[in-house]
């Protein structure tokens, strides 16, 4: 009996601690010099990461394909790097899926709100450096993306929580062309929080979750047999 007591305790360790574990994502993305480099990392407790490095897009003529370089790093010290080909076929029906969740939108808003609000902020900067070669130009262009950051942060700091001060700059170059930017957001969410909404959503959803799960299974069996 006594065993029972003590597996039991020791789950119940377990679940606190999981649901306890602070999960961080970043998404950091930088254009200079017509270079491109996005960048995404998922952690657990600071300790354990996966980064994920997009330093190249490009576009085959040919074929439509979209094609990424990918490199993948973790903190077990493993780095991968692969080319990733999104053709239109695949990415036509990665747009089906998400059809078939966005039919659902109305029903799960509320949770899906209740979990975003559970969010932390914790870093945020939008810097952005450009100008077109016409003064008039650049300063319009200048006014409407102030705008646009403006109404972004508004948005964030209404459906997460804000636990930093945000860095937001528009430098506009009034004598030459170029275009500067970098975008950083890094938020943490318990991962208790994560695992309850989920549980929710696949109540709400769980015949299409299927659906698509059936499909995507088939998807990779075309796949492997090409």
């Amino acid at each position: 009996m006594n065993w029972a007591i003590g597996a039991a305790a020791v789950l119940l360790v377990l679940c606190l601690i999981t649901a306890a574990t602070p999960v961080t994502l970043t998404l950091h993305v930088k254009y200079k010099q017509q270079k491109q480099d996005i960048q995404v990392t998922i952690a657990l407790w600071h300790l354990f990461y996966k980064t994920i490095h997009l330093p190249l897009l490009a576009l085959d003529e040919e074929t439509g394909s979209i094609i990424a370089r990918e490199k993948t790093e973790s903190s077990m010290g493993t780095e991968q790097e692969k080319k990733v080909r999104e053709t239109p076929e695949e990415m036509r029906s990665q747009w089906e899926s998400i059809q078939l969740w966005l039919r659902h939108m109305n029903d799960i808003r509320p949770l899906l709100f209740r979990f975003l609000h559970t969010w932390k902020i914790n870093k945020f900067r939008w810097m952005t450096r450009f100008g077109t070669g016409d003064a008039a130009w650049t300063g319009l262009i200048s006014g409407m993306a102030w705008s646009v950051k403006q109404t972004a942060g508004g948005l964030l700091s209404a459906v997460m929580k804000l636990d930093c001060s945000p860095e937001v700059s528009v430098s506009p170059e009034f004598q030459r062309r170029m275009f500067e930017s970098e975008f950083l957001c890094m938020v943490t969410v318990r991962a208790g929080h994560a695992i309850i909404t989920g549980i929710r959503v696949v109540k709400h959803v769980r015949g299409d979750v299927f659906a698509l799960w059936k499909k995507t299974r088939e998807e990779r069996r075309r796949e492997e047999a090409s």
